[in-house]
């Protein structure tokens, strides 16, 4: 009975893949909310850097990142939810003398990385972002790129804590702020603002297809923070109505 179920199990896994899996849209309305660790660990890796790298303004919205940090002064940097390593890349040829480190909980995507960025292959974890494994202020900057917007409020809020925690000055996030079945719709300089943090930046990315849709935050990180806790985190929505 066993093997006849594993059979059948194996036989619509592979039906799902010819069909619905080979949409990148579809599959992630399936699969995401269910389990995003699985979908990346279907998805990551070739796959994804094949249809990351067709879409022209990734890549510009990658260097204008990268433009911006490069006008932070830090040494360290650490990216959460670095795939397969674009944008450690992009930031390290602008900034050749910083140190840098990355963490993914995707394999196949930090295995695709060591092939695009091979200087990556020594600086980066396998890790979720909700439980970083680096201690207190490792880092002058810790970034997320599309990380928190996918993620339901408690966790977005852990990773948020998990940011602060390992940083020392600033914390810089890419995260657009429309709903859809896999975006909650987050506003992190709303969030900060609330928590008395300094903005040093906010705008809307200029190159995205969406303008309105994109978020570029950098905010700095009081001086003598004590150890913050859920309540400490008032995560603010962009829309008041987005959930």
């Amino acid at each position: 009975m066993a093997s006849a179920m594993n059979i059948i199990t194996k036989a619509l896994r592979k039906v799902y893949y010819m069909t619905i899996g080979k949409s990148p849209v579809l599959d992630r309305l399936f699969r995401y909310r269910g389990n995003p660790r699985d979908y990346w660990a279907k998805r990551g890796g070739q796959t994804y850097f094949e249809e990351q790298e067709a879409v022209q303004d990734r890549s510009q919205r990658s260097l204008f990142i990268a433009n911006e940090m490069a006008q932070l002064k830090f040494e360290s940097f650490l990216e959460v939810g670095c795939g397969y390593g674009k944008q450690l890349q992009n930031i390290k040829i602008l900034k050749p003398e910083m140190s840098f480190a990355g963490c993914d909980f995707s394999r196949p995507q930090l295995l695709k990385g060591f092939e695009y960025f091979p200087a990556m292959q020594k600086r980066v974890v396998e890790a979720d972002a909700e439980f970083l494994p680096f201690k207190d202020k490792s880092f002058d900057v810790v970034m997320s790129s599309a990380v928190i917007l996918h993620n339901e409020y408690r966790k977005a809020q852990r990773i948020i804590l998990e940011m602060i925690r390992v940083s020392r000055k600033f914390l810089v996030h890419n995260e657009d702020t429309d709903v859809t079945f896999s975006r909650y719709g987050y506003d992190l300089t709303k969030t900060y603002l609330a928590m008395n943090f300094r903005i040093v930046t906010s705008k809307q990315i200029p190159c995205s297809q969406n303008p309105e849709h994109t978020q570029f935050t950098v905010a700095e990180i009081p001086l003598n923070m004590e150890r913050l806790h859920h309540e400490d985190v008032p995560l603010c929505y962009h829309k008041t109505d987005a959930r």
